[in-house]
């Protein structure tokens, strides 16, 4: 029975009880370690009650690596009596290692200083913070080994990536760009243009588009910002990418120059146009071919003497022509445009950047205009994949939550809500294992588990890993909610035999919750939610089963 407590709300004993319901590990100890008093959870975190731990000394439950740290840091409080706060491993009641954030100060009692501690388990955010350093750190090795310019910035306007190209444009290293806008780097206000741009990607607009870098030698640089969008729609920053093409608007220069000042040297136009790795053409107002390239020849399969004259129906097919008269028609307005066309081919998707430059044979009269094209295959083929790796887990080659919740966006657009079934992943008893064999075999661990969960998938269904020790597995085109839990038991099934890591036989468990159907316009998040609910009642019936 505990103490009976008095009516008065300053009483010792009410402030015993208080003390006594906390969760926090509340203890006083002597300047030597020696434990005067901890309350229950203090004690249960160590596996003890309060009885068996008064007299014991707080070191013999420091892990050995960490008790030099603990004791300079009460060292330091009891000598300036000043509170302070830290982090250390500690040896749980299970003899596992844990993380216990501190709050130590001095309480008097008579005569006597003790040291009043109060600590919460941070075990947890620990291993996420791991997880997040990892995580990033390979990001980083990826993106500092290309020749673009790749940075996320927040709403704020504020850089919070940037790769080893992007420093080199300021000339700082990583850590002075970080936190800082583009302005505070360069110490003047962004253009009009510029900062036009930033406001339409905050604004949800993607933006694509050219401009003279000045602190570049100068050069000129192709940028795309692209929005990250919160799935309730508002807008917590952007991605930009930038490609140097100085070499390419020089060559596009050079054809306007000489476009508009020497029409007539048709032999100087060949002699620049065939030594750019480009083709090349000029189309009268009715696009009729007056001028082609070698590189057109061959991109045709037909030589020059059957493209002069010709119309560029005849030449490329309706269907063709038909992608870029949109683009044709404003050339022949007046207009310098862009665009990039996708061909699809055995060996994958193959891209053209096309440019029609506006020509003018006297005044202000549009008389056709100047084609240029290039193959951009490995460049966009190189920015699919770093939006891919975006969305992949970096770990287990599985979807992230990111590509996660952007697959069930597609699948829920597709109108296929309503034949969706969702499981969520819990695994039990990883953490001791991570604790006691390493991250590293953590790490293998659930790499395993990976491979042995999209092996009981089909290849339209997908596996992704939200975090930690989390995954999700969402099955397309079900047909009721039975078809669910018929898998969820092959997974608890699957998880439940041992696995073979690093030498060891492991055995963990796994917790499924259960959703199946989201019901025409309703919210994606709430599918996730049923299942997330769910999972925590499988959990509370004893782990190692699923619930619906």
């Amino acid at each position: 029975m505990p103490p009976p407590v008095s009516g008065d709300p300053g009483s010792p004993d009410r402030f015993r009880a208080i003390v006594e319901a906390q969760s926090e590990l509340i203890s006083l100890a002597r300047p030597d370690g020696e434990l005067v008093y901890v309350n229950p959870a203090y004690a249960r975190h160590f596996g003890l009650t309060p009885t068996e731990m008064a007299g014991r000394n707080l070191f013999e439950f420091v892990l050995p690596a960490d008790q030099g740290v603990v004791r300079r840091n009460i060292a330091g409080v009891l000598a300036t009596g000043e509170a302070r706060t830290s982090e250390n491993r500690m040896v749980d009641g299970q003899g596992q290692p844990c993380w216990v954030a501190w709050t130590n100060g001095i309480q008097r009692e008579g005569d006597e200083s003790l040291l009043h501690s109060v600590g919460r388990d941070v075990t947890r955010r620990k291993l996420l913070e791991h997880e997040l350093v990892e995580s990033e750190a390979f990001v980083r090795k990826i993106t500092d080994g290309l020749p673009l310019r790749i940075a996320y910035v927040g709403r704020d306007r504020r850089f919070r990536f940037v790769n080893q190209a992007h420093c080199g444009r300021y000339e700082r290293t990583r850590q002075e760009i970080l936190g800082r806008t583009r302005e505070e780097l360069l110490g003047t206000p962004d253009s009009p243009t510029i900062a036009a741009h930033t406001d339409a990607v905050l604004a949800g607009a993607v933006q694509r588009f050219e401009y003279d870098d000045a602190a570049a030698a100068p050069r000129r640089f192709a940028v795309e910002l692209t929005p990250d969008i919160d799935p309730d729609g508002s807008v917590r920053g952007f991605f930009y990418t930038g490609q140097d093409i100085t070499e390419r608007a020089r060559a596009e220069q050079a054809l306007r120059e000489l476009t508009r000042e020497a029409q007539g040297q048709s032999d100087v136009l060949r002699l620049v146009t065939e030594a750019i790795p480009a083709t090349v053409v000029v189309v009268d107002s009715d696009t009729r071919y007056r001028f082609a390239n070698s590189a057109f020849e061959r991109y045709t399969g037909l030589p020059r003497e059957q493209i002069i004259g010709r119309t560029a129906v005849e030449v490329l097919g309706e269907h063709e022509v038909a992608r870029r008269r949109p683009y044709m028609v404003r050339a022949l307005a007046g207009e310098i445009v862009s665009f990039a066309l996708d061909y699809a081919r055995p060996e994958g998707t193959r891209w053209l950047e096309l440019t029609c430059i506006p020509l003018r044979l006297g005044g202000d009269a549009v008389d056709g205009f100047v084609g240029i094209t290039q193959d951009i295959t490995s460049q966009r083929r190189e920015q699919d994949r770093l939006t891919a790796l975006s969305q992949r887990d970096p770990l287990t080659g599985l979807l992230n939550r990111a590509g996660f919740e952007q697959f069930l966006t597609r699948q829920v657009d597709a109108g296929l809500g309503a034949s969706l079934g969702l499981l969520y992943i819990d695994l039990d008893r990883f953490k001791p294992v991570n604790d006691q064999h390493g991250h590293a075999t953590g790490d293998h661990l659930l790499q395993a588990v990976a491979r042995r969960l999209g092996g009981l998938v089909r290849p339209t269904d997908s596996v992704a890993r939200l975090g930690g020790d989390e995954f999700v597995v969402l099955l397309s085109e079900v047909g009721a909610l039975p078809v669910c839990e018929v898998i969820a038991d092959k997974v608890v099934a699957a998880i439940g035999e041992p696995f073979d890591v690093d030498g060891r036989q492991l055995h963990i468990g796994a917790s499924v919750g259960v959703a199946f159907g989201s019901a025409p316009g309703a919210d994606r998040n709430e599918l996730i939610r049923r299942a997330d609910a769910a999972l925590y009642r499988a959990k509370a019936s004893g782990r190692g089963r699923h619930a619906g």
